[in-house]
């Protein structure tokens, strides 16, 4: 059986986790996120379980970094369904 849940993609100079819209997981829960290495122009990804991103939580993270992001719904390693946003929508 594959990785099911979210990966978390956006760019930022800043820590990824350290978003707003993750204050609600506790330490527990964020020790459990896989944090990827950073890609060329600020490109970071986070690798959560199933159950911890809510759709409307990817307005909050395009605001507070200033820039496009995107998550993709993983299921069972095999299928993605991807929703992205840039700043103006």
């Amino acid at each position: 059986m594959g990785f099911s849940g979210h990966l978390v993609f956006a760019r930022t100079n800043r820590p990824l986790l350290e978003a707003p819209v993750f204050d609600s997981l506790d330490e527990e829960l964020k020790a459990t996120v896989h944090t990827w290495e950073s890609r060329s122009g600020g490109w970071q990804t986070l690798q959560i379980d199933f159950g911890t991103w809510d759709d409307a939580d990817l307005p909050a993270l395009v605001e507070w970094s200033s820039a496009p992001a995107c998550v993709a719904d993983v299921s069972d390693s095999s299928l993605a369904l991807v929703t992205g946003l840039e700043t103006t929508g």
